[in-house]
């Protein structure tokens, strides 16, 4: 089959990841795959190989957070067409019989839309991500305006255009059925974030020294600090053990929050959250495998079933999970039937306190947990498994 893959953003294809290894995977099945996704600023226009696959990265406007909501929505209109020219402009003489996208860009039906009447190709959406409903509970815009309508058919316009559509989890099946009954007939099913096994080479230094982590249990937090996470979850669960002086919060990454954050610890005097930026991936993945347990957070307004693709870490490499999470995911479901960790609802400190002291009191309780993490990981979430579950929908 020659298959498309779209994506908003990418890393090069050398390294891996929850859509990289995807893409590597329908190659390493003898399928014919290229890629079209936006430049990274270390990136140049053009066609180029990466891991043996082709992938078009072209110029788009400013579509980061570094930027204002205007400049940023016109970005994303301006997109459709960056997207499918040059699409046209570098895979001028390909056919493709399948066209496999994320759900964001929002836009990504329109640009569907189009390479499907000029390719008459399929479109598996990958579908995990709602924007109106998201933003109108965090405040963004309100419902019934004019943004909200746009982004309204945006969505409807994208799972419209799908023949068939995966989802990480049974909630976000139903919740997309909610709004949208007719999308039964899409194919809809459960395709778990995927990544090949991390292999981590023997580390050149001790990394608890390092980050000064010796002699502590670490609850890390990785990736992304915004209003969605609202890590004040875990500042306020970083306060409630001050008692505890071998407990330490480690904080890896980077966010529009972050500011605002550390204002908060210092403010509050919490001397047991350490900060840390970016690092190389393979120095945090060290990093990650010597913590005790992996936290997520997640803002109680969030309307959305949300399943944190961080957890595919945390399973990999066997760190059972404390969760803090909203009332409308399914993310505490989720940790139950891996047996992978425990959760709680965000604002209850005290049984998000409980929840960690459990697994703090219990080196055999952690063990298990992360154990099961990881053989819930082996079992279904590995790029082979999704590759199956894809192959088998199509074929259906």
């Amino acid at each position: 089959m020659n298959i498309l893959f779209l994506y908003i953003s990418l890393p090069h294809l050398s390294e891996t990841g929850v859509f990289v290894d995807l893409i590597k995977e329908f190659a390493k099945q003898g399928h014919k795959v290229k890629v079209a996704v936006p430049m990274n600023k270390w990136s140049t226009e053009g066609v180029n190989k990466e891991a043996g696959i082709d992938v078009l990265r072209f110029k788009t406007d400013q579509l980061t957070n570094n930027t204002s909501n205007i400049k940023k929505g016109i970005a994303y209109i301006k997109l459709i067409y960056q997207f499918t020219g040059s699409i046209k402009k570098y895979y001028a003489n390909e056919k493709f019989d399948l066209i496999i996208a994320h759900s964001l860009p929002p836009e990504i039906g329109i640009i569907v839309r189009l390479l499907k009447r000029k390719y008459r190709a399929k479109f598996y959406l990958m579908l995990c991500d709602y924007i109106w409903q998201d933003s109108v509970s965090l405040g963004f815009f309100r419902e019934g305006g004019l943004i909200c309508k746009y982004y309204q058919w945006l969505e409807k316009l994208t799972i419209k255009m799908a023949d068939y559509i995966g989802c990480p989890s049974q909630g976000n099946i139903d919740f997309t059925l909610k709004y949208y009954p007719w999308a039964k007939g899409k194919n809809i099913h459960v395709l778990h974030y995927s990544q090949y096994p991390i292999n981590l080479p023997p580390p050149i230094e001790d990394i608890k020294a390092k980050y000064n982590l010796s002699d502590k249990f670490v609850a890390v937090y990785g990736g992304n600090m915004s209003i969605a996470q609202k890590i004040e979850n875990v500042i306020d669960l970083a306060e409630s053990c001050l008692d505890y002086k071998d407990i330490l919060f480690l904080l890896v990454g980077r966010g529009q929050d972050i500011p605002s954050i550390k204002e908060k610890v210092k403010k509050r005097k919490l001397t047991n959250i350490t900060f840390l930026d970016f690092m190389p991936k393979d120095e945090y993945l060290q990093l990650l495998s010597v913590c005790d347990v992996g936290l997520i957070s997640l803002n109680e307004k969030l309307a959305v079933p949300n399943i944190p693709s961080k957890t595919l870490s945390y399973f990999n490499l066997s760190i059972p999970i404390i969760a803090s999470i909203d009332r409308n995911t399914d993310y505490g479901m989720y940790l139950e039937s891996a047996g992978a960790g425990l959760w709680s609802y965000a604002g209850e400190t005290e049984k998000f306190k409980q929840n960690l002291l459990k697994l703090y009191n219990s080196p055999k309780l952690r063990k298990e947990m992360g154990q099961n993490g990881y053989n819930f990981y082996m079992t279904h979430m590995l790029p082979e498994k999704a590759y199956q579950i894809i192959i088998n929908h199509l074929n259906h």
